[in-house]
């Protein structure tokens, strides 16, 4: 059993509140001064408790108090009991990863928060199987629902922002109904999730390499297998042929040397074809430029033409010596382009007589060549091979961890059939609590496993459902009949803090009130710790109502008088 006895801190920042067995209020007044009641300090008095008992820094309201504003050095303490020990942790805000353990007045030597929470999840849990029992904080979950939750789901016991997943295992185990087959099959759905994205890559894969799905690649598949094999098998063939290996080598140096002087050919074509273009002997005549000139001055013509008679002689010198370089090389590269031709048929023969020696049945055109075409169908085979195995090895993983947890998830119903009394238990107190508030029993609470992403289902359905209040209503009613449940006794903690659940109308609230006083003996060794706004309920109210508040008022915050005696602004 969890018995929260004292929050407090050092330094100092509120009044130390005491809790104790049976039923605690905490609550919201007004002054005269403001009739506000909201931004008191009750949620955050809460949310002091659940970061004392180790909730994550970044995910509480602590977080956002900003550190200038706190005393160096600032601690939340909280002492309370687990069966017979007595437990206070301190911990520090500046050093939210490393809080201290006390247990029995005595430091208990630990490393970090995850060595506290092992601790805490052995002392509340005792011997059984970690595989069958939660952790501490995820127990905590539905004991300490955060207000941001807004009490839409008797699952869901977190901020709705967050979308954070449904976790049904403290909820399982409350009722008696061992978790271990649905986190197990929790696991195999996140395995299934992972396998199916990689499925999803391999297609993409073959579909980039073939341009095809799956089902025709492997089609193609069958046929890059017997392309190659055709090739493997000429191969082989010519590997049994005598001196296979010097015929090969002989082969493809002589297709090496082939290609080698085809290309010099090709450049000495090139080379031609550049001489063919250089004419020469472009002279103007000088007549003509004589008697255009003379036309203008008489002898004028004549001496321009004597001039250029003399550059014209010059010129034709020059292009002589050109000439005769040109036709020199011409002609020496034409020889070159000869002889290589010769050169060139003598290989041609010399490379059919090697080639004919094994061309047996026409198995090779060129060796070189089928090689060539054998490694790259071997490497395609290779590739697409590889990628439809993967496939395949996916898919028969996917079956094989489908069955495991289709057998998980059996089983996990095998358990709930036998946990039917302790079901059964609970809708019995949710109908006794309905009947109270309603008037009727017109409501009805089930376990179901589904083959689906949640694999559990809580069907909890009341009078006039589907409405903001009914839904808050729903929760009060489900956890309460948790704590108050003897078919629970043994693995409820026994602790349950509901902070501002009660946003209903007049009616339903005492109601609820009145119920909780009628069954103030059940909760005789149990906590159950409430914040409300005591203006919901009128002067009158409070006269009638069965519930003697006073006897159970732990802490009253207002607006002059907050939880926190500093001012700060939340940061983001």
């Amino acid at each position: 059993m969890l018995k929260i006895k004292r929050l407090y801190s050092e330094p100092s920042l509120f009044e130390p509140i005491d809790f104790f067995n049976g039923f605690n209020l905490i609550l919201g007044e007004t002054t005269d001064d403001s009739v506000k009641t909201n931004g008191v300090g009750k949620s955050l008095c809460i949310e002091f408790i659940n970061y004392a008992l180790l909730k994550d820094h970044g995910k509480s309201r602590v977080s956002k108090i900003p550190k200038n504003d706190l005393p160096e050095g600032f601690e939340i303490c909280l002492d309370f009991e687990v069966d017979d020990k007595k437990i206070t942790i301190r911990r520090n805000v500046f050093k939210e990863d490393f809080p201290q353990l006390y247990v029995n007045g005595k430091l208990k030597p630990v490393a970090n928060k995850s060595q506290v929470l092992e601790y805490l999840t052995s002392l509340t849990f005792g011997s059984i199987s970690t595989n069958e029992s939660p952790s501490f904080r995820s127990i905590l979950g539905p004991l300490i629902r955060d207000e941001k939750s807004e009490f839409k789901s008797i699952i869901k016991c977190f901020d709705t922002d967050k979308r954070i997943p449904p976790d049904y295992e403290p909820h399982l185990y409350l009722l008696g109904i061992n978790p271990a087959p649905y986190n197990q099959a929790n696991h195999l759905s996140r395995d299934l999730e992972k396998i199916r994205a990689a499925k999803s890559k391999v297609k993409e894969s073959v579909e980039a390499l073939t341009g095809k799905n799956i089902s025709e690649a492997k089609a193609d598949l069958n046929d890059l297998k017997n392309q190659a094999e055709k090739t493997q098998k000429d191969i082989d063939r010519l590997e049994n042929i005598e001196g296979y290996d010097i015929v090969k080598s002989e082969i493809i140096a002589l297709e090496d040397e082939i290609e080698d002087k085809r290309a010099r050919q090709e450049v000495l074509k090139s080379e031609i074809s550049k001489i063919q273009l250089f004419k020469g002997d472009n002279y103007i005549d000088e007549n003509e430029v004589a008697d255009l000139y003379n036309q203008f001055k008489d002898g004028l013509g004549d001496l321009i033409k004597k001039e250029l008679s003399e550059v014209s002689a010059f010129k034709k010198k020059i292009d002589d010596f050109q000439r005769s370089l040109i036709n020199e090389r011409k002609e020496n590269v034409t020889k070159e382009i000869g002889a290589l031709d010769e050169e060139l048929k003598t290989l041609d023969n010399r490379y059919k007589e090697k080639v004919s020696l094994l061309d047996q049945e026409g198995l090779l055109k060129s060796l070189k060549k089928t090689i060539a075409i054998h490694q790259r169908k071997m490497e395609d085979y290779s590739s697409l091979n590889s990628f439809l195995e993967a496939f395949s090895n996916h898919e028969q993983e996917r079956k094989d961890k489908d069955i495991e947890r289709k057998n998980q998830i059996h089983l996990l119903d095998t358990y709930v059939i036998e946990a039917k009394d302790s079901v059964e238990s609970i809708e019995s107190l949710i109908l006794e609590m309905h009947e109270y508030v309603y008037g009727n029993q017109q409501c009805s609470f089930d376990v179901e496993v589904k083959d689906n992403k949640e694999i559990v289902k809580f069907d909890l359905r009341i009078y006039d459902d589907g409405s903001h209040s009914i839904d808050r209503e729903k929760v009060f009613f489900y956890d309460y009949a948790l704590l108050t449940s003897p078919s629970t006794e043994g693995r409820h903690p026994g602790l349950l803090i509901h902070d501002n659940i009660f946003e209903v109308d007049r009616d339903t609230l005492i109601k609820n009130l009145d119920y909780i006083s009628s069954t103030l003996g059940s909760l005789a060794n149990k906590q159950y710790i409430l914040t409300l706004n005591k203006d919901m309920l009128s002067p009158e109210d409070l006269l009638t109502l069965k519930l003697n508040m006073s006897n159970h008022v732990r802490a009253t915050f207002t607006k002059n008088k907050r939880f926190l005696n500093i001012h700060y602004q939340e940061s983001l």
